[in-house]
């Protein structure tokens, strides 16, 4: 990761109560909406943070990992993520990618962002993946990769275990499907990806621990190597994680009877 500093165009001052409710995407269900916290010290005017390094995030999954990024686009301000979908193979998605690379090329100096991700579920994407990962890394862009999907990172936040207990579907189609069901069965009401990323250090340790590739360099069945993209942005949202947890912390004792 690079260590240079960029400018934005006029910082916002925050030196009041950060309502997250109006922040969420419609996605999100009322019942699960963050509470509102204060704003962290180093958020206010006085202490202005500029982001020190600026990723850019392409998936073909256009609601969980959406929502997943979604604290981190808004609320660390070392951190400039940006976040693109669409819901087509990874290989098609590559042309997408390599356009808006063009295009921030095109105007290279300090907006230049310095690390491009594609995230993908293998999915029924397996050959897709294997035609276009070389492509990838020619062009210098790290594909992140579920298997099957992106709910097995999110399960990895909450659960050591590599998927204990689940019942292989004889139809391989259904796969993606019923880890989603075995993730609302083992945590009730399934993982929430807006909070998911206040277990990030954890999410690394689990999925690093489990992971593993086939011999074409492909995760194999339960494995995300999403913890690198984690681990290259953790630096830079971990003390925001530190402020925002205490903060709820401070806001849930205020509501305890005295």
């Amino acid at each position: 990761m690079s260590d240079r500093r960029y400018e934005k165009p006029a910082p916002i001052k925050e030196d009041v109560l950060i309502e997250q409710q109006e922040a969420q995407p419609a996605e999100m269900p009322a019942d699960e909406v963050l509470a509102p916290v204060p704003a962290t010290p180093y958020s206010k005017a006085e202490n202005v943070v500029q982001p020190e390094v600026f990723v850019v995030v392409f998936s073909n999954g256009e609601v969980r990992e959406k929502n997943y990024f979604h604290w981190m686009m808004h609320h660390c301000a070392k951190l400039k993520l940006e976040f693109f979908s669409n819901p087509i193979s990874p290989d098609d998605l590559l042309a997408d990618v390599k356009a808006k690379k063009a295009e921030y090329d095109l105007t290279a100096g300090e907006e230049t962002p310095d690390t491009y991700y594609t995230v993908t579920d293998v999915d029924h994407f397996y050959n897709d993946i294997v035609r276009s990962k070389p492509l990838y890394e020619e062009e210098g862009i790290r594909l992140i990769i579920s298997n099957p999907c992106f709910e097995v990172w999110l399960y990895y936040s909450k659960h050591d275990d590599k998927f204990e207990g689940f019942q292989m579907p004889e139809d391989r189609l259904k796969l993606s499907q019923m880890v989603k069901q075995f993730l609302n069965d083992k945590i009730p009401g399934g993982v929430n990806p807006f909070k998911a990323v206040f277990d990030i250090k954890r999410n690394i340790e689990v999925a690093r621990a489990h992971y593993g590739e086939d011999e074409k360099g492909i995760p194999v069945l339960f494995a995300t190597n999403m913890f690198v993209l984690a681990e290259d942005v953790l630096p830079y949202l971990e003390a925001e994680i530190v402020a925002w947890k205490e903060s709820l912390s401070a806001v849930q004792r205020q509501k305890l009877p005295s």
